[in-house]
């Protein structure tokens, strides 16, 4: 299962993961400036419990550090991530004073 990437010239992207055509995980971003928003992460249920969601996130984090990117973690997978391991993500994590709630791509955290 190869990452593939992609971006548009509105600078909206995704990692995903296509499987005979048909795309199976994804993890969507936009990017404005040197920020970027991740704002949806989603794997279908086939391949749950594979950490393909947390290949995604590597992805996207390495992505970001490349490119000298904060990251908005607008998505509940990746607030939760970052919560996890606030150290191991102090240089990417944008914070503001409307810090998001990982509500974005509808899923709350638990």
């Amino acid at each position: 299962m190869d990452i593939q990437f992609r971006i548009d010239e509105r600078e909206q992207g995704s990692f995903f993961i296509d499987q005979q055509g048909r795309q199976v995980a994804e993890l969507d971003f936009e990017i404005k400036g040197k920020i970027l928003n991740a704002y949806h992460t989603g794997v279908r249920p086939e391949l749950e419990g594979q950490g393909v969601a947390g290949r995604l996130f590597d992805e996207m984090v390495k992505y970001a550090r490349e490119n000298e990117y904060k990251v908005i973690p607008s998505c509940s997978y990746i607030l939760a991530k970052f919560r996890r391991r606030p150290d191991d993500f102090a240089d990417l994590w944008y914070h503001s004073e409307d810090e998001p709630t990982g509500e974005a791509c509808g899923i709350r955290p638990k």
